[in-house]
């Protein structure tokens, strides 16, 4: 490595799908070049204030908040806080001096790519969904790289020349355990793990159709259930589960913090359909059940599963059928009929990118070395 010092900076958040990529790529560089520095940028309001030190990287906050989509007072409000990050973005950026600007979404993000364009500093942006967000629609237009996660986005972004296909990058980690090893640490040899995730917020209506399916499934000794609720959603899941009688095949927990180990267990997934999410599951082949979020901007997760399921690699319940039998249908598919599971195991392992976060490092070394 180059002895001079270097310094890259990243931006993105609001939610843990800006910043899981971010921290993923720069644990990669990290790893790689010891003495690369590394700053994120986000706001104090944003869950990048807790993830960022937790993972023991610089944060610096500029303001910012998200735009109205509709005619809102409120929107005056939006515009002085812009002003006012675009502003205090300038001074990090000038005392930091980065290389480059790394982003990765989220209304923090525009402020950080208009003034590292504005300094002249080299900007990457990366695009974790199907359906890009509003920042960086904009931040394509004026930005040195664009980087894409499915194919399908490509077509909202007008340069072709510099849009590459990478896919999401996913955690190191990730791919280091055999799917043996995890079940014997989990104490479930032998048995077919269904692994629920309702994302780190939980999903109310999610929990409780899941708690519904264990307890259909209960005369089936073979197959059991892992659930992550939600810290805010757990202590309702468990009183649900306990009225119902759910308990002898499904496991409740508030939260999975090693979920690297969880998802290498499972033999099946269902899941909200971020794009975080969707890139873990299909790096390991993962047959999965999505169940996008209908509470998020631009309905980007239903475009997410959608891309999947046109390709035969997952199979979607929206939030509004969950009360139908069709996710008990779908699950009574994949674990019963093994054509369709090794089927859409192989499509799922074949749209997985699992060298995404070494090809976006590779990327980022030629504008930092």
């Amino acid at each position: 490595m180059n002895h001079k010092r270097v310094s890259i900076v990243f931006s993105g958040g609001g939610t843990g799908g800006h910043i899981y990529p971010a921290l993923a790529v720069a644990d990669y560089l990290k790893k790689k070049h010891s003495g690369l520095e590394v700053v994120f940028i986000g706001t104090q309001q944003g869950l990048e204030s807790r993830i960022v030190p937790q993972h023991e990287y610089h944060i610096e906050y500029i303001q910012a908040k998200g735009l109205k989509r509709s005619l809102s007072l409120k929107n005056a409000d939006v515009f002085v806080k812009f002003l006012n990050g675009y502003r205090q973005a300038l001074r990090i950026l000038r005392k930091v001096k980065p290389e480059l600007v790394f982003v990765t979404g989220g209304y923090v993000s525009l402020p950080v790519a208009l003034a590292a364009r504005k300094l002249g500093i080299k900007i990457v942006l990366h695009e974790q969904n199907a359906y890009p967000g509003l920042a960086n629609r904009i931040i394509s237009r004026f930005c040195d790289r664009i980087l894409i996660s499915f194919e399908e986005s490509r077509r909202f972004f007008k340069d072709s020349s510099k849009t590459v296909l990478t896919g999401n990058p996913v955690r190191l980690e990730l791919l280091s355990y055999s799917q043996k090893a995890a079940k014997n640490f989990l104490d479930l040899t032998d048995r077919t793990v269904v692994l629920a995730v309702g994302g780190s917020r939980g999903a109310e209506n999610l929990n409780k159709a899941v708690i519904k399916l264990a307890k259909e499934f209960e005369n089936n000794k073979d197959v059991y259930f892992i659930l992550s609720t939600g810290e805010k959603k757990y202590q309702e899941a468990l009183s649900f589960a306990n009225t119902f009688g759910a308990k002898n095949n499904i496991k409740i927990l508030p939260y999975i913090s090693d979920m690297p180990k969880y998802l290498s267990a499972a033999d099946i997934v269902i899941s909200r359909a971020g794009a975080m999410a969707i890139s873990e599951i299909t790096a390991l082949g993962k047959p999965s059940i999505l169940v996008p979020s209908p509470y998020v901007a631009n309905n980007h997760q239903e475009h997410n599963a959608r891309s999947l399921e046109m390709q035969g690699a997952c199979f979607v319940v929206l939030e509004r059928e969950l009360e139908s039998n069709k996710l008990k249908l779908f699950l009574e598919k994949l674990v019963y009929d093994r054509a369709v599971y090794e089927k859409m195991s192989k499509i799922s392992k074949k749209l997985g990118k699992p060298d995404a976060t070494r090809n976006i490092g590779e990327i980022i070394e030629l504008y930092l070395f």
